[in-house]
Order: structure tokens, then sequence, then C-alpha cells
């Protein structure tokens, strides 16, 4: 029987979560059932009735009377829940759902930017922006910068449409033009203590040990760090 929670334990219902909690706060009892922080992960269904029933025991710590059926326990449970780890909860439907989700967020993340239009003088007020989605097409787009800059206030500079519209153009093609992964980080053959990375050498100075140098480097910098209060990477 497991004894400790990896990662996350996720209590699903359904293809739903329902509850996420820390593995490190969950207890597992000896019969299996999970706690957290001396009270019952419990599975009481829709029902208002049994909800209530429930919570009027546990606040009165009449753990005794609550039936087994209510109690969860890693897996599929009697009262609807399935509890698992982050392992298991990779291959539960649930899990899928939430990554469909995230990632059709992330699109509709991705199509937000922000167009500057003017900057200001010297009142209390940022500069004049457009934000929104840049997908949509660039009549309505250039209709609201327009508004903008008739409802903005201290604005340096007039409304020039085709200025305006050649930021939008510059936006939609940013946007829609592949997005290269960047490549792996290259490391070197150990960690250098002259330019104080994982180099290649390239520093010149490659220093893969301590020596009388590299030593003196690491008393002057602690000097200046007294002295000072400030350290020579800060």
């Amino acid at each position: 029987m497991k004894t400790e929670i990896k990662g996350c334990l996720h209590v699903c219902r359904g293809n739903e979560e329902k509850l996420r909690l820390p593995g490190a706060s969950i207890e597992i009892k000896s019969d299996g059932t999970l706690w957290i922080n001396g009270i019952p992960i419990l599975g009481g269904g829709d029902d208002p009735v049994i909800k209530n029933k429930l919570k009027e025991l546990v606040k009165a710590k009449k753990f005794t009377e609550i039936e087994a059926k209510y109690f969860v326990k890693l897996g599929q449970n009697e009262n609807g829940l399935w509890a698992g780890d982050e392992d298991n909860y990779q291959n539960h439907p649930a899990y899928k759902i939430e990554m469909e989700k995230l990632k059709a967020c992330e699109i509709e993340e991705a199509k937000k930017v922000r167009i500057f239009l003017s900057s200001r003088g010297w009142g209390d007020y940022s500069s004049l922006e457009w934000s929104g989605d840049i997908t949509r097409p660039e009549s309505d787009i250039l209709e609201e910068c327009k508004k903008e800059f008739e409802t903005g206030h201290d604005v340096d500079s007039k409304y020039n449409e085709e200025e305006v519209l050649k930021s939008i153009r510059v936006a939609k093609a940013k946007h829609a033009a592949p997005k290269i992964k960047p490549e792996p980080e290259s490391y070197g053959p150990g960690y250098c203590y002259s330019c104080q990375t994982y180099c290649f050498g390239d520093c010149g100075d490659y220093q893969p040990e301590l020596t009388a140098k590299t030593e003196k480097r690491k008393i002057d910098e602690m000097v200046r760090e007294q002295n000072y209060g400030i350290s020579e990477g800060a």
C-alpha cells in the first residue's frame, strides 16, 4: 500500500477534477483512507442532505459515525470519486480534458497583443495603447484604435490612419509567423570558475577546477561583500 502521494493528490468525479491537494499534506491511514490535517477526505455526492450530514459529523469530529462508503481511498471509490497521485492522474480522462482546455486558453492568450499608439505628456497617464485579439478584422481594430485617440487624454500626437494600420499589419504578421522553438542549451565539459558557468572554454580562461587564481578571486569578492554589502554578480 502507498504510504505517500507523489506530487499532488487529484480527486475526480467522472471526467471532472473536483479537488487538488499537495501530496505532502495527505496522510494515508492504515485502512487506506485519505486524510488532510486530521480531517478525512469524503465523498457525499450531490445530495444536499448527505453533504450536510457529513459536514456536521466532521465539524463534531465524530469520524467513527461516518459510513465507510463515504471515505476516499486511492483509485475508484464506491461514492463515485476517483483519487490518484500525479502519475495516475495523467492516465485519467480528466487530465486529457484539462490539457485540452489549457491548450485552448494558450491559443486564445497568444491572440492578445498590445499596439503602441502614442505617448503622452507629463500627466498621470500611461502611453496610449490598443489591446485585444489581433486575429480580428483589421478594419475593426483600426476603428477601435481611432476611438482610443478620440477618448484619450493628453495624447501628444494626432491620429494617423496610415501609421496605425501599418502597426496593426505588423502585429498581425508577427502573430501569424511560425514560432521557432529555441534550441536546447549546450553545456561545456564542466563548471568554469572563471566565467562562472558551464562553458567550452569560450571565455578564454576556462578553469574547471579551483586554482590559486580562482581562490584569490573568491577571497577578493568576499572582501568586497564585507566592505560594501554587494556581490560582483549582484
